[in-house]
């Protein structure tokens, strides 16, 4: 796809309102889209969707994706004299919600704007569990919120959203579809996307615990993740090799290497880093702990979940998440020669030993033969 192909399917995308527990537009888009490209897509009781798309033949292999439709934002839970009060959910620093920030409240068609006067904190966690929030007209109970900063925009090869993690996600994994197209694939490719990630990953749980995958489905998280050094901006995607709770699997990180190493070669202009990434945790990590062997594609994220960088005395400030444009569309690139080119894990830890093998072959046979002339003295 064209950087303008990827423009025109990720900007709709960006501006829709998203929360936990309230995904529903980010859904509903993503099923308009398949179904306009021909693609099955089923929702377990979760509401978690899953796309199958067929490989050639009666091969069993299976690669799978995973994205989730969240991000941090409020829940409208009770009207007050002041306003309304809202549950919180997600992970941001208790500093952030200082100096009376804007949220724009979504129900029914309508927004609703206004500002956080007082905050619930646990002091066991210092999180926030909820605000309180003064608006120009009172929304139901039930209505989504998020922080009222720029929606989106595409400017100086940056993307900037107020939900960048994890909705470019979900539109990377749209345009892998897409960009598949009907052509032939050895692999069945099976694209996940979940709910209620920022609130303890819920939706991923529950299809993990479902038995709805395939035991032998490997499964790429796929992350805008948070720019540290050695994953940074405009360097091309990030192999992610494990979060703050876990590694990945090794065999499966050797394909995605192998696949990058090639792209690097063939394309011109195409980059990628790894790393282990490990200023948070991402759904590879419960996947893990069902005993899913997982992998992790990332691209580094400014202002993450909204935060902008501030020292230790601050400033708190909000804003919009950034990514770079060429980084995501390196991403896409990759995850769709990623596709093209699996044939199962055992091949590739079969190549790898072979390849070690032939390296070293010479000098092994020397090292043989070393030995067996000490044993003869």
């Amino acid at each position: 796809m064209t950087k303008a192909q990827l423009r025109e399917l990720l900007e709709p995308l960006l501006k829709l309102p998203t929360a936990p527990f309230h995904e529903d537009a980010v859904a509903e888009y993503i099923a308009e889209i398949l179904r306009e490209a021909g693609l099955t897509l089923l929702v377990d009781p979760y509401g978690n969707l899953i796309v199958r798309r067929p490989s050639t033949g009666r091969s069993t292999t299976r690669l799978g994706f995973m994205a989730h439709m969240d991000h941090p934002g409020f829940e409208v839970i009770s009207a007050t004299q002041e306003g309304v009060q809202a549950a919180w959910y997600g992970g941001v620093h208790p500093n952030y919600f200082q100096n009376f920030p804007g949220v724009v409240f979504y129900a029914g068609g309508e927004s609703f704007h206004g500002a956080i006067t007082a905050v619930e904190l646990n002091e066991q966690t210092n999180r926030v569990n909820a605000a309180t929030v003064e608006c120009d007209a009172r929304p139901p109970v039930g209505a989504l919120g998020m922080w009222d900063v720029p929606e989106v925009e595409f400017a100086n090869g940056l993307v900037r959203a107020r939900a960048i993690d994890d909705i470019a996600g979900c539109g990377l994994l749209l345009a892998m579809l897409l960009e598949l197209g009907d052509r032939p694939l050895e692999a069945e490719v099976w694209v996940l996307f979940t709910r209620a990630e920022e609130v303890g990953f819920i939706g991923a749980i529950g299809l993990a615990r479902s038995g709805r995958l395939p035991a032998s489905l490997p499964v790429v998280s796929v992350e805008m993740s948070k720019a540290m050094p050695g994953a940074t901006q405009g360097m091309g995607p990030v192999i992610r090799l494990g979060d703050r709770s876990s590694v990945f699997d090794h065999t499966f990180l050797l394909f995605i290497k192998d696949v990058a190493a090639h792209l690097k070669t063939e394309q011109e202009g195409f980059k990628y880093q790894q790393m282990l990434m490990d200023g948070g945790s991402c759904e590879a990590t419960v996947l893990n702990a069902f005993g899913f062997r997982t992998a992790g594609l990332a691209v580094p994220l400014n202002n993450y979940h909204n935060q902008k960088p501030a020292g230790p005395n601050g400033p708190w400030a909000l804003d919009a998440e950034e990514i770079n444009f060429s980084d995501f569309v390196n991403a896409v690139d990759l995850a769709v020669a990623m596709c093209e080119n699996f044939h199962g894990l055992e091949i590739v830890k079969t190549h790898h030993r072979l390849t070690l093998l032939e390296r070293t072959g010479e000098r092994l046979n020397r090292l043989e033969l070393l030995q067996r002339q000490r044993e003869r003295v």
